[in-house]
């Protein structure tokens, strides 16, 4: 029996997303890539997963040797991790796990080359002690072997220590806001992994100490409270001294590290883990003015920890660079205060506003996802109740006034819960500021980016998933498309590329879109590797469009070499089918020499959808608005037959594949000719076809439902909705219906 792959191949799409997403240089990230296939190798431990539990464990030691510097080719190395995930895709795709595919020999002695024989390698590999196992009276010796990696780990973790800092702040501001806690705790986990590596024994053991309060807090064992913050900020300050202690030691500046005693401050982290801290350190509340609570500022000013003339060259500056940083974030990264005094700052401007009245209410994320699903819920009872035909028998015109106000009432508190979940995109589009910046650099280009559209909401749900997509995408304009100045120059372009970075609401759905004025696709060698690779025996017929969209196949890539940057055939699959999980999709806008354009289109929100009422024989279906072109009902001259067995519309002059849902369904149609019932022409991947459905029943706006776990691998079908009648319809998968169509025309060939 093949085992339930669902969570396998979220992980695999996860680990690819890493792969195209870091550099092979990068320890930090190295680290994270290194949890994701321990990760995966307790998923292909059982022996049902046959011979893809081989691969986790090669990966593993080769990556621990790319981070601890071991390998002397980094390309080639990271080139064989590449191959190793691909594999492991091309196994699950097959479905049978034992089966070799055509490369697995050669990776397999590929990465024999690089790590030898595996076991001897894990064997003579030190067990590596756990601060748990570490014997309190015992002095971790911090020795450095690797003055490189060393100096990159010390770069890397001071932006981390500031990043926390930063973050800091916005927790005391929402202690419960799960997504910044975890901000928190990733960059404490990423520099406790590498000091590990490094044998920084003293730094891994008191970073993984803090870790842990950190991973009770995410885990609703201890409430974020105002000691916690105090001390993880204290904890910031002294992981600086240490590795800034330990890099004097590096240099030659001094002989040895500071003896450092860890005792008071694990006691400290170890009462705040057991709750014993809670309601500790409370300040005297300061009386306020009623009729103006001061600002962060002015409270800072109030206190001589900044003058009122950088407070207002702060302010000036925050104007004048048009950017979102808080007047508190400024103050620290200008270092005119530091965090301690900030965070203090707003503790006592949140005491002042909460004084007399509730301005605020925190609330755990969990409770309003809650509320939204209520309110839909709501929505639907709404619906149901109105449209009961007893209700709708009774001639009163106060009871039809009643239910107009109930109506829009419930429309009202229906948009406010939808708003509540909403972020603007704001924090994402500018981590692609730092992005652009390495790679123009690492790439020898120069390349402009420019963002509009930063403060479009999205649902919160969505804005980490698009995040891996977007780095992609933006790798690919800057590595593939943008030309080096000198060419630039040579076909009269500016030496400075140009990448736009757009976000904007567009009916229902947001809309982004990375556009560059690079080269464009080269459609000749897309074409080329497709038939290389057996994607396509021949080019008549294809559109522009479809040409370009064939870079969506799984490990397509048209990169002459590999680099460092991109171009290692894991990617715009990834991509795709990451938009497509959230009901998205994916275009490509291309003109050879000038520039490509790509537009991803996302739903607004996760919970609700517009989508067109259709019925075919008794039963009523939903089909997603974002995926519909046009509608029609079709004459008899415009049905064609092709050699007696596939059917085609035309439409517009164009023929398409006329697809007959009642047989695909196997469902009894009231309609027996294509006239006698109407055409939805739908696109999914730039391919558009004909759905014949007996009628249109109108537009409708409706809460998704998820169908369970024994009915979510159902082809075709993307969940179900209960309609204003009490009875529930089907929402229609138009990639899945595709697939479906593909397969009975295959098997009738």
């Amino acid at each position: 029996m093949i085992p339930d792959t669902t969570n396998l191949n979220q992980v695999i799409d996860q680990l690819a997303l890493s792969i195209i997403s870091l550099e092979p240089d990068d320890v930090m990230g190295l680290g994270i890539l290194l949890q994701q296939v321990e990760e995966l190798e307790k998923l292909t431990e059982s022996p049902e997963w046959g011979t893809i539990k081989n691969f986790p464990s090669p990966l593993k030691t080769l990556l621990e040797k790319l981070i601890l510097n071991e390998c002397p080719s980094l390309q080639e190395a990271w080139d064989i991790i590449s191959k190793g995930i691909r594999l492991i895709q091309g196994k699950i795709a097959q479905r049978d796990f034992d089966q070799p595919l055509p490369d697995e020999e050669p990776f397999w002695k590929e990465i024999e080359a690089l790590v030898g024989p595996l076991k001897p390698i894990v064997e003579a590999r030190p067990k590596e002690k756990t601060p748990e196992e570490s014997s309190p009276d015992e002095e971790p010796a911090d020795t450095v072997q690797d003055v490189d990696l060393f100096n990159d780990f010390v770069s890397e973790a001071t932006e981390h220590l500031e990043s926390i800092e930063l973050n800091l702040i916005n927790l005391e501001q929402a202690p419960d806001d799960k997504e910044c806690i975890n901000a928190i705790f990733r960059p404490f986990h990423t520099i406790k992994g590498v000091s590990g590596f490094l044998n920084l024994q003293k730094i891994h053991k008191f970073s993984h100490t803090v870790e842990s309060l950190l991973d009770d807090a995410r885990n609703d064992k201890v409430a974020v409270s105002q000691p916690i913050i105090d001390a993880i900020l204290e904890s910031v300050d002294f992981l600086k001294t240490m590795i800034l202690d330990q890099k004097a030691v590096v240099e030659g500046r001094k002989t040895k590290p500071d003896k450092v005693d860890l005792t008071p401050w694990l006691n400290r982290i170890g009462r705040l883990r057991e709750g014993q801290a809670a309601g500790e350190e409370q300040k005297s509340k300061e009386e306020a003015p009623e009729d103006k609570i001061p600002t962060i500022g002015e409270i800072l000013a109030n206190k001589g920890v900044v003058s009122q003339e950088e407070l207002e060259g702060a302010l000036q500056s925050q104007v004048d660079d048009k950017h979102d940083q808080k007047i508190g974030e400024i103050l620290i990264t200008e270092q005119k205060a530091k965090p301690k005094e900030v965070l203090d700052a707003i503790r006592d401007q949140k005491r002042l506003t909460t004084q007399g009245s509730d301005v605020s209410v925190k609330v755990d994320t969990k409770k309003l996802d809650n509320l939204v699903d209520m309110v839909g819920e709501l929505v639907i009872a709404q619906s149901l109740v109105q449209q009961n035909p007893a209700l709708a028998s009774i001639n009163d015109q106060k009871l039809g006034r009643d239910f107009s106000q109930l109506r829009r009432i419930t429309s009202d508190l229906q948009k406010i819960a939808m708003s509540l979940r909403m972020v603007p995109i704001r924090h994402t589009f500018q981590k692609m500021i730092r992005l652009v910046r390495d790679l123009s650099k690492k790439s020898g280009k120069l390349v402009d980016l420019r963002l509009s559209g930063e403060e479009t909401e999205i649902d919160r749900n969505m804005v980490d998933t698009l995040y891996d997509p977007l780095v992609h995408m933006i790798r690919n304009s800057v590595d593939h498309a943008i030309e080096i100045p000198q060419k630039r120059q040579e076909i009269g372009k500016p030496e400075a590329g140009s990448i736009a970075l757009r976000a904007y609401q567009k009916g229902g759905n947001i809309v982004i879109e990375i556009e560059d004025d690079g080269q464009g696709l080269n459609r000749k060698k897309i074409l080329a590797k497709a038939k290389e690779r057996k994607i396509i025996s021949d080019e008549t017929g294809l559109t522009e469009f479809q040409i370009d969209n064939l870079i969506f196949e799984p490990g397509f890539s048209t990169a002459e070499k590999i680099t460092d940057v991109s171009g290692r055939g894991v990617g715009m699959d990834v991509v795709r089918k990451v938009i497509e999980k959230l009901r998205g999709k994916i275009e490509i806008f291309s003109t050879e020499g000038k520039g490509c354009r790509f537009v991803i289109r996302v739903p607004l929100t996760m919970a609700i959808m517009d989508g067109i009422l259709v019925r075919i024989g008794k039963e009523r279906f939903i089909i997603p608005t974002v995926t519909i072109k046009e509608t029609l009902r079709p004459s008899p001259e415009d049905v064609f037959t092709v050699g007696k067995k596939e059917e085609m519309v035309k439409v517009r002059n164009s023929l398409l594949p006329l697809v007959r849902l009642n047989t695909l369904l196997n469902l009894n149609s009231l309609n027996k000719s294509p006239w006698e019932g109407l055409v939805v022409v739908v696109e999914n991947d730039g391919i558009q076809k004909g759905l014949l459905v007996d009628d249109l029943l109108g537009k409708q706006e409706v809460v998704i439902k998820n169908l369970g776990e024994k009915l979510k691998s159902i082809k075709g079908v993307a969940g179900g909705a209960i309609l204003g009648d009490g009875q529930i319809s089907l929402i229609l998968d138009v990639n899945g219906i595709f697939e479906i169509y593909r397969g009975k025309t295959a098997k009738n060939d």
